[in-house]
């Protein structure tokens, strides 16, 4: 418990609670959406808003899956995609083994309410289709004015928890996940065959 004090005077207790109580993924899902939403509130009161993209949210996700008893891979080649034989290849943001779950995740920094989100979710029902014990997680990241109307695909992908928004000032940042769903990554990849 935390208990405020000014001029000597008892002004007020607040109680830290812990969602620990949540099975896994859940709590450690949470967490991400929680710690990213304090995490760019902060690196904005610090005036840091030109150095803003997808790549500031992925030290947050690591340390925050790594305390929560995680083994996490970034940059991991994405498993039953095939892969360019020239150039980039198609690799996933995260891989995290842990409780016995592994989990693949694709982050995405939304600058609008319909994301651009196609490659990460080709990437994910790959991986499902390859590693049918896996989950697959889609984590949206932005300001609460694109974060509140996104635009996602409703037949692939389901939420995971309520949107996390950090209301501290100006411009509130939040976060959102989605779980794509195991159904779907079948379907794509019968399609993918057929062609």
């Amino acid at each position: 418990m935390v208990i405020g004090r000014h001029n000597g005077e008892k002004w007020g207790a607040i109680r830290m609670s812990s969602k620990s109580e949540l099975p896994e993924p859940n709590d450690v899902l949470y967490r991400i959406k929680r710690g990213l939403a304090g995490y760019i509130s902060y690196l904005a009161a610090c005036e840091m808003n030109e150095a803003f993209s997808e790549y500031v949210l992925y030290e947050p996700i690591l340390r925050i899956l790594t305390a929560r008893g995680y083994a996490v891979h970034s940059e991991v080649l994405c498993p039953g995609i095939q892969q360019p034989k020239t150039g980039d290849k198609k690799r996933l943001d995260f891989v995290a083994c842990g409780h016995g779950l592994t989990c693949a995740i694709e982050v995405k920094w939304a600058r609008n309410k319909k994301i651009m989100i196609e490659g990460d979710l080709e990437k994910l029902s790959a991986c499902l289709s390859a590693e049918p014990t896996w989950k697959a997680f889609l984590c949206v990241f932005g300001r609460e004015s694109f974060i509140a109307g996104l635009i996602v695909p409703q037949n692939c992908l389901r939420e995971r928890g309520k949107p996390v928004i950090a209301e501290f000032g100006k411009t509130r940042f939040g976060c959102r996940v989605y779980e794509m769903e195991r159904t779907t990554a079948r379907t794509k990849r019968g399609r993918a065959r057929s062609r």
